[in-house]
């Protein structure tokens, strides 16, 4: 895992091309990777070359206005808030209730991040701003899980449109698994033709830009629809599947 946290903690503004996995999952681990320091814009092109991962449904959908094709998401490098009974001011500035439990597992609050989010669509447009929460849990060795919470703008294609490797139903709630492996190269010129390749047909890899020396890693994500709001999980590659699943018990009541 602490190889996990600093990918997580170097990488900043990473640019991205061709995508297929939900802008979403893109979105989350371009906002996780970009945790250091502060974050300005960064922009998600069609191939991503990330989640979120994932908002909260970011996918790739048609509107009057054009083909979305990416989001672009600003917050700051430090908490907004840092008690938990502070959740329900976050709630209230994102303008949305949502349901964050104390603890995930092992995992306990950590902190809160407000989060700015925009689509961008095919015509350079700025859609469905809005605010997001993020909220940081962390065990005892400092891993750490990721919660974002955003209400899903109603032309938003649904968590079930987008790719995934699995599904499970959690008291009548579909949730959806997915595994993505990330690279993040100093310059494309870097990147193998295998890599090159991959990156535009297989929608769980992630080839990027904006490091100083090659980066490899993976992440593990749930995402799902919960009462109106959408939730999305994201943790280290040594996430256990089955114990990633009873975190979104814990909020599924």
């Amino acid at each position: 895992m602490k190889d996990f946290d600093k990918y997580i903690k170097d990488e900043l503004n990473k640019s991205v091309e061709d995508s297929s996995p939900s802008d979403y999952l893109k979105n989350k681990i371009d906002l996780e990777i970009n945790s250091q320091g502060e974050k300005g814009e960064f922009k998600m092109k069609k191939r991503f070359v990330l989640v979120a991962a994932a908002a909260l449904v970011l996918s790739v959908g048609v509107f009057a206005t054009g083909k979305i094709t990416g989001t672009i998401s600003s917050s700051t490098s430090f908490y907004n808030y840092t008690n938990y009974t502070d959740m329900a001011k976050a709630e209230k500035k994102a303008g949305f209730d949502a349901y964050a439990p104390e603890s995930l597992g092992d995992y306990k609050f950590d902190g809160i991040r407000m989060v700015n989010l925009e689509d961008l669509d095919d015509t350079g447009a700025k859609l469905n701003k809005r605010k997001a929460i993020d909220i940081d849990y962390k065990n005892d060795a400092d891993d750490k899980v990721m919660l974002s919470i955003d209400k899903r703008p109603d032309n938003s294609k649904t968590v079930d449109e987008q790719f995934y490797h699995e599904m499970r139903d959690i008291k009548g709630v579909p949730v959806y698994y997915s595994r993505l492996e990330s690279v993040v190269l100093p310059d494309e010129k870097d990147a193998t033709k295998e890599e090159l390749e991959r990156s535009k047909k297989d929608p769980f890899f992630n080839l990027a830009i904006g490091s100083d020396k090659r980066e490899e890693d993976a992440s593990k994500h749930l995402i799902f629809d919960y009462k109106g709001i959408q939730y999305a999980l994201m943790a280290g590659d040594n996430m256990d599947v089955n114990e990633f699943y009873k975190m979104a018990e814990e909020i599924i009541k």
